[in-house]
């Protein structure tokens, strides 16, 4: 991943999760990063841990910013762009999910999942498109096997993700004359922060559900967090430089086998 050095590289939800391992991972190939959150203590904590993998302080930037609104999205960008002067990649990856089946969605749920899980990310789009024309960058969206496989309890979740894939795809086709690339990845259920989060704190409801969750993972276990990163990293490298409006699933398989798979 020699090709990541330097590069500048946005990524929102940088303050834990799949950001976090992204960070780290970026850090280590010696790129520059720009990591926005609200969670600005994570944030910062997170790029103490860059330093400490090597990256130089001046390497490294955040910026808290919720990026559901207009003003702190063009804080990110104008931040990026005052510091590093240019943008090589964007990372969508700031995300929520709510427990809620679709006929239990309030619709201040819906707003708030649909905001930041597909408005959010089209508008952050429209602002680091101009500076990735110009460096012919790329971006990598983070969706979900749940754009595809339903997951009841998680209803307006799944259809944002649905959303975020033919976002991907929408997006590959319309940059593809400017040499902007565009892609995803579709982890399986990993053990984040998301999810505690989801599951209000409760250790033992979160550890009963990891469990069951293996055994619909043909590989027969959960995915980690830096396995995301390094299909991420792939796709905004340039081994991936002839790949756009593609999604590399992380799943161990379970995207081929469907909600009804069990492990023997």
């Amino acid at each position: 991943m020699e090709s990541l050095k330097e590069k500048v590289t946005i990524i929102t939800g940088g303050a834990g999760g799949f950001g976090r391992a992204t960070a780290l991972l970026f850090a280590k190939y010696g790129a520059k990063l720009v990591l926005a959150d609200l969670n600005n203590t994570g944030a910062e904590a997170v790029a103490e841990e860059c330093k400490k993998a090597g990256l130089p302080s001046d390497d490294i930037l955040t910026v808290e910013a919720n990026i559901t609104k207009e003003d702190d999205r063009k804080k990110i960008i104008e931040d990026c762009i005052s510091k590093f002067g240019r943008l090589d990649v964007l990372i969508n990856n700031a995300g929520i999910g709510r427990i809620a089946s679709l006929m239990n969605t309030p619709p201040d749920v819906y707003d708030a999942e649909m905001d930041l899980n597909v408005k959010a990310q089209l508008y952050m789009t429209q602002l680091a498109v101009p500076h990735l024309k110009a460096t012919k960058g790329n971006i990598v969206n983070l969706a979900s096997i749940a754009s595809e496989e339903v997951f009841i309890e998680f209803g307006v979740y799944g259809i944002s993700k649905a959303a975020v894939a033919m976002f991907t795809k929408t997006l590959a086709l319309e940059m593809a004359e400017f040499g902007v690339r565009v892609n995803e990845v579709r982890p399986g259920v990993v053990h984040t922060n998301f999810y505690e989060v989801l599951l209000g704190g409760d250790r033992e409801k979160l550890q009963m559900r990891m469990e069951a969750e293996k055994a619909k993972h043909p590989l027969g276990r959960l995915p980690k967090p830096e396995e995301v990163a390094n299909a991420i990293a792939f796709l905004a490298s340039d081994m991936a430089s002839y790949t756009t409006g593609n999604a590399i699933y992380v799943d161990g398989g379970r995207h081929c086998v469907g909600a009804g798979f069990a492990t023997r």
